[in-house]
């Protein structure tokens, strides 16, 4: 037996004669568990105590750290974690303890947390499979978690359509979804914060000139500064369809539209701050316009009878309703000589119209398929029945103007038209009825 093992059984038989009852009070695993010297050692542990007039110091093993008590004061003994080294051993210099609380302490060990990410060594083309099922905003989650995720969770590929509509988004949030490379964009009804790219950009040396990938956006009802509005626009160069429906806009952001040449789908219904000298620039540029709601914009007679002479010949769908006291049976005439490709037209609340413009639709507009005269008041209910000369005609809407007796006559004189199918023109408007998750037929929701 070794000299720890005698002296602490020398110790251990000293207590014992002493009490013979006494055992440990406390053990930090549970149970009365004595202090016997080989049960010390099996857990890792030693006792050393030095006798009463002992002549010299003394020795320990090699491999051990001991821990020394002095005299007549039974200590603490701790096993540190294995985990942590010590080059000396710990002496409680002043630690009060009593002869019947010397206790052992033992730290237990906590096991490592064992496994293998078996997600992390998929593919990132399949990692992208199983993101796309996720919502935008649990992508942006998701973009936390490490370097790799977060590089995945933003791959464009993900973020190509996208719906902040009714959203208040704060300065800088537009900016970053454009730069993801998002194509589809519904903003309606949305608060957008000025600047819409954050002010740290234009600090990133290395940073390109942005050109957004965009193709699809509607901006309707949007509360937006004009200032963020070309600010949003100066980026976008290749959108064929846009809506600004209720926007209030200046002649720099109808420069900027104007700068998207493949633009075939434009709503400023009901905009603020439209002429004929701001329109002429846009209708100058964009050649493939197909179809333009300029329904409520307060243009006067002088600009409708300017813009009426510059609209493209691709523009197939018109809505220029609402223009109550301005428009005329001229400006008719002059739609039907520049757009004779025309295919949807709504000419509603034109109170000043009579019976002349409807005979300009039929001597012109030979490929009309879609009609509005809806309160048009001056005209007179026979001048309709002429419209039985268009074979492709199919709708016709005269909302507010025939009783029903009336109404049912008409429709037996013009059998193959149906009268009084749609309350609201749909000419460029991104979204028809209660349809909310898609724009212009696409899908933008997940």
């Amino acid at each position: 037996m070794d000299l720890v093992a005698k002296i602490g059984k020398h110790s251990y038989d000293k207590e014992n004669s002493s009490n013979n009852n006494m055992r440990c009070n406390r053990w930090s695993l549970g149970g009365d568990v004595g202090t016997n010297p080989p049960l010390l050692a099996d857990m890792g542990l030693s006792l050393l105590q030095e006798e009463e007039g002992a002549a010299g110091p003394s020795q320990t093993p090699p491999n051990s750290q001991p821990l020394v008590a002095r005299p007549h004061s039974p200590m603490v003994l701790q096993n540190i974690d294995q985990n942590v080294s010590s080059s000396e051993p710990i002496i409680p210099d002043e630690l009060p303890v009593n002869d019947e609380e010397f206790f052992v302490y033992k730290r237990r060990r906590l096991d490592s947390i064992l496994g293998d990410d078996r997600f992390n060594r998929l593919s990132d083309e399949l990692i992208l499979a199983v993101f796309r099922w996720l919502p935008k905003f649990m992508l942006a989650r998701c973009a936390q978690v490490s370097c790799r995720w977060k590089r995945l969770a933003f791959d464009e590929s993900l973020w190509r359509r996208l719906d902040l509509g009714g959203k208040t988004l704060k300065p800088g949030v537009v900016g970053r979804v454009i730069l993801r490379g998002c194509s589809v964009l519904r903003l309606a009804k949305a608060e957008v914060g000025c600047p819409i790219f954050s002010p740290q950009l234009q600090y990133l040396p290395s940073l390109s000139p942005v050109r957004s990938r965009l193709h699809y956006l509607d901006l309707s009802m949007a509360a937006l500064q004009p200032q963020a509005l070309e600010e949003l626009l100066s980026v976008c160069f290749d959108l064929k369809k846009l809506s600004l429906e209720h926007c209030t806009l200046t002649a720099d952001v109808c420069s900027r539209i104007a700068e998207n040449t493949n633009l075939e789908t434009l709503n400023l219904a009901m905009c603020y701050g439209l002429n004929h000298s701001i329109l002429v620039t846009i209708l100058n540029q964009c050649k493939k316009l197909q179809s333009l709601n300029l329904a409520w914009t307060g243009l006067s007679a002088e600009d409708l009878r300017v813009v009426c002479r510059r609209f493209p010949h691709s523009l197939e769908r018109l809505n220029i309703s609402g223009c109550r006291s301005t428009l005329s049976d001229s400006h008719v005439r002059l739609l039907g000589d520049q757009c004779s490709g025309l295919v949807e037209l709504d000419v509603s609340d034109g109170t000043h119209l009579t019976a002349s413009a409807v005979s300009a639709v039929i001597s012109s507009l030979h490929n009309i398929e879609y009609l509005a005269f809806s309160r048009c008041y001056t005209i007179q209910p026979e001048a309709y029945l002429g419209l039985k000369a268009m074979p492709n005609l199919i709708y016709l809407d005269l909302y507010g103007i025939l009783s029903e007796s009336a109404l049912s006559t008409l429709q037996e004189s013009l059998p193959h038209i149906k009268i009084n199918k749609y309350l609201f023109s749909s000419v460029a408007r991104p979204t028809v009825g209660i349809r909310r998750t898609s724009v212009w037929g696409l899908r933008v929701r997940d």
